[in-house]
């Protein structure tokens, strides 16, 4: 009796510590299998049947978080062939979802997952139990900041050999339903698996949005083998919550997305091998279009994705983004991709369009009427582990039938080059072109985290019979027009958001044309240009002209000086001259230095007059009878008030010893035969030798030139040479006086056009 006693306890012993070591295990096991806080309450057997009040716990896994709690649970064991579930009862089950986004982050598992053979788990599925109901299921998803609770049930029936399992799932809430349904066969040496999922009505789900649609899937299973027999999917999602698109702006992100996908005949899926399904997704919203794919699906040697004879196509009416407005945005790829654990790669075909019928950037004034891009053949790679390292070669051609700008005469304009990107940063190099004829290479350059360089090439331009540069600006001088010329320059601009800097040189050789009713030629202009944030710089060291024909052949002309203004106020800055002189009768004209501000009402100068020959002067003045010698020396100043030129208080004279005047008019002579002081007067004048001879000098707002003459000398053959002194005013119309020279002269057709109109315009105010 005591050893019986003794072996009871040891018996006891042993399956307490074999309970226990089991119950350890279990729990390793379920805790390893993702299973967490795991809970029961009130085990017991009876009816020949084991008894939980209560079950609950967690299931943890990458994507997410599920919470289980079952009550009035009953599993009914069996003997058949060994140890079996006959029946597994739960009165009620609820389940609750939490998606790995609103979860605290969790390092992610570096197990590659494949699809298992079927054969492999056909142990686990033995342990499925014969029947499995779910009297009352409850499922709690998270939606819009709270839970939406679905209600149903769920039914399992399962046999062995062979294995066939079946399951449904039905759920509800209001109008919301959830249907699902699966089917495992076993037949010989295969398995046969058909489900299907059915949300006929929109589903709130977080992180997604609100989803409806269906699935159906038929497959069959050789080992490692998948035979996708049927199938096909159509979602539609809304009111959408992807993670995805939280860097997209808001007005390009979409509001519905729908999503189809049917196997292509005779796909085989072995997991060494690849499975084609056609793709087609929709897009709805501001932006609409849908994308069209074969999608290729491949597991050896490693998992990826390849899209063949892709089609994206999108359209937007209207766009408005960051100061950019869209007009009738289409866009048009044929395109190839690639995508695995590591890389995407994508592949344009051509032509890969995008047209937009306006684009407005309202802060530089710029409108775009015609757009039209072409990235036929660009290639995109972007390591998805890093992807600072993407790769982009796109060779470009933008054009725009008309482009519009306050400095910019309307017209067509075309960019053609080669875009690349790569960690290092971007690159440009494209030639852009105008209607017009003007031409430039650019090459853009902006290393990573540094700022980005425009170095821009003006082709060569000569001015012959069309004008470039008259066809592009729009503020170019209208009465400016060139005959001959060549023109280059080069520019360079620096920034980070925006222009920071610009610099450069434009050089202008060998420039002959008119101005106005001028003419010249000889034009040699090398100018500095250079813009430091808001203020604009214009220099020139060596500006020089041949020769200036207003009328009174001028020059050479020579001057240095340079000119800055704010950039919204170009025309009312300030003008540094430091040298300036031109050639005249002669002589020369030369400005004194000075800094004259263009912004102010009047702006004033200092005119030097030096060497002026009075022989020359009465070669080109049309005044009959009058001649003479002399070198004239002066000095005034010249205003210019509200854009007219004036000038008071200045002064001419002759140098010593002075020089000779003869004034011989047969108009004078028959004016002096009946008047004895002109008698006088003109014998004095026939040859008068003056040895003084100045003269005030002033011209008004309306071309009037007033000259007090005062003149000092004698005649040898007048009263035997005794001293005249002569106080003589004249006056002359400037403007009338150069139009007479000009018509009388050889100008252009063009010249003499608008000297009659000029002079049509001043008697008919």
């Amino acid at each position: 009796m005591r050893k019986a006693a003794i072996s009871a306890v040891v018996v006891l012993l042993f399956v307490l510590l074999a309970a226990l070591l089991a119950g350890q295990w279990l729990q390793r096991s379920l805790t390893a299998a993702g299973v967490e806080q795991l809970d029961w309450q009130q085990l017991r057997w009876g009816d020949g049947a084991l008894h939980l009040q209560q079950l609950s716990g967690a299931y943890v896994a990458e994507q997410g978080r599920l919470g289980f709690r079952l009550h009035g649970v009953r599993l009914q064991p069996a003997w058949r062939g060994g140890p079996r579930i006959a029946q597994l009862q739960v009165e009620q089950m609820q389940l609750v979802w939490q998606p790995a986004q609103n979860l605290p982050r969790r390092e992610p598992a570096d197990d590659d997952w494949s699809l298992p053979a079927l054969a492999d788990l056909a142990g686990p599925l033995s342990w499925l139990p014969d029947e499995l109901s779910v009297d009352s299921l409850q499922l709690q998803l998270p939606c819009e900041g709270a839970f939406c609770t679905l209600q149903g049930d769920l039914q399992l029936s399962s046999r062995q050999q062979p294995m066939m399992l079946d399951a449904r799932l039905d759920l509800q809430a209001g109008t919301q339903r959830l249907d699902g349904w699966l089917r495992l066969q076993q037949q010989a040496d295969r398995y046969l698996v058909q489900a299907g999922l059915d949300v006929p009505q929109p589903l709130p789900l977080a992180g997604l949005g609100q989803l409806r649609g269906s699935a159906a899937v038929d497959l069959e299973n050789r080992g490692s083998e998948w035979l996708l027999r049927e199938g096909q999917a159509d979602w539609q999602l809304t009111e959408l919550e992807l993670a995805a698109l939280a860097d997209v702006p808001v007005q390009l992100r979409p509001s519905a997305l729908a999503l189809q996908v049917k196997p292509l005949p005779g796909s085989l899926a072995g997991w060494r091998q690849s499975i084609a399904l056609a793709v087609q997704l929709r897009i709805e919203g501001a932006v609409n279009g849908e994308l069209k794919t074969a999608l290729e699906l491949t597991s050896q040697p490693q998992w990826q994705a390849r899209l063949a004879d892709a089609r994206l196509q999108l359209a937007a009416q209207r766009l408005a983004l960051s100061g950019i407005e869209l007009q009738g945005l289409r866009l048009d790829w044929p395109l190839q991709a690639q995508v695995d654990s590591e890389q995407l790669t994508v592949a344009l075909g051509s032509p890969a369009l995008l047209t937009a019928s306006s684009l407005d950037l309202a802060e530089t004034g710029l409108q775009l009427s015609g757009l039209r891009a072409d990235l036929a053949e660009a290639t995109l790679q972007l390591p998805l582990a890093t992807p600072a390292q993407m790769s982009l070669q796109a060779p470009l051609q933008l054009g725009v039938s008309r482009l519009n700008h306050t400095a910019l005469k309307p017209q067509g304009w075309n960019l053609q080059g080669n875009l690349q990107h790569t960690a290092a940063g971007l690159t440009l190099d494209a030639s852009l072109a105008a209607l017009s004829g003007l031409n430039s290479d650019l090459r853009l350059t902006w290393p990573t985290d540094q700022p980005w360089r425009l170095d821009l090439t003006l082709r060569e331009i000569f001015l012959r019979a069309a004008d470039p540069l008259a066809a592009t600006f729009s503020d170019w001088p209208a009465l400016l027009s060139f005959s001959s010329g060549r023109i280059s320059g080069q520019l360079q601009a620096t920034g980070r958001t925006g222009l920071d800097q610009l610099g450069g040189r434009l050089t202008l050789s060998g420039g002959q044309g008119i101005y106005d009713r001028a003419s010249f030629s000889g034009l040699s202009l090398p100018l500095d240009v250079s813009l430091q944030g808001e203020r604009l710089r214009l220099s020139s060291e060596a500006l020089t002209l041949s020769s200036l024909d207003p009328g009174l052949p001028l020059g050479p002309l020579s001057a240095s000086g340079s000119y800055s203004a704010a950039l919204d106020q170009p025309a009312a800055g300030v003008l540094d001259l430091r040298s300036a002189s031109i050639g005249v009768l002669d002589g020369r004209v030369q400005l004194e230095p000075a800094k004259v501000d263009l912004g102010q009402a009047r702006q004033t100068l200092v005119a030097v007059v030096q060497g002026v020959e009075l022989a020359r002067l009465f070669e080109v003045y049309p005044a009959e009878g009058l001649s003479g010698q002399g070198t004239l020396d002066g000095r005034f100043p010249v205003s210019l008030v509200d854009g007219k030129l004036l000038v008071e208080d200045g002064r001419l004279q002759a140098r010593q010893p002075g020089g000779v005047l003869r004034y011989q008019a047969q108009q004078l002579r028959d004016l002096a035969a009946s008047n004895p002081n002109l008698e006088q007067l003109a014998a004095a004048l026939d040859n008068f030798h003056y040895q003084v001879l100045a003269s005030d000098v002033s011209y008004d707002e309306q071309g009037v030139l007033v000259l007090g003459l005062r003149l000092e000398g004698s005649n040898p053959a007048f009263q035997q040479g005794r001293p005249v002194h002569l106080n003589i005013r004249l006056e002359e119309d400037i403007p009338a006086l150069l139009t007479s020279l000009q018509l009388s002269g050889q100008v252009s057709e063009i010249i003499r056009n608008r000297v009659q109109q000029h002079y049509l315009q001043r008697r008919n105010p």
